[in-house]
């Protein structure tokens, strides 16, 4: 039996992007049509935005007054 699933994909601030199967939560460095751990068949994507809570911490640690 095929299940369906979709990406999500995890876009991080200093780091390169990641695709998570919505099914199993698996991570890969890219999109494919199947995921490769537990064979769900992809339709669609979704976006998260990690990278804006990483730029926050930054912020935080380097305080608000710093320059990159």
């Amino acid at each position: 039996m095929s299940h369906y699933a979709h990406w999500i994909q995890r876009t991080h601030f200093l780091d390169p992007d990641e695709y998570e199967c919505s099914a199993c939560g698996s991570r890969f460095a890219r999109k494919r049509a199947v995921c490769p751990e537990c064979g769900a068949e992809m339709h669609g994507s979704e976006y998260d935005p990690s990278w804006v809570d990483e730029a926050a911490f930054l912020d935080i640690i380097l305080g608000e007054d710093s320059k990159f």
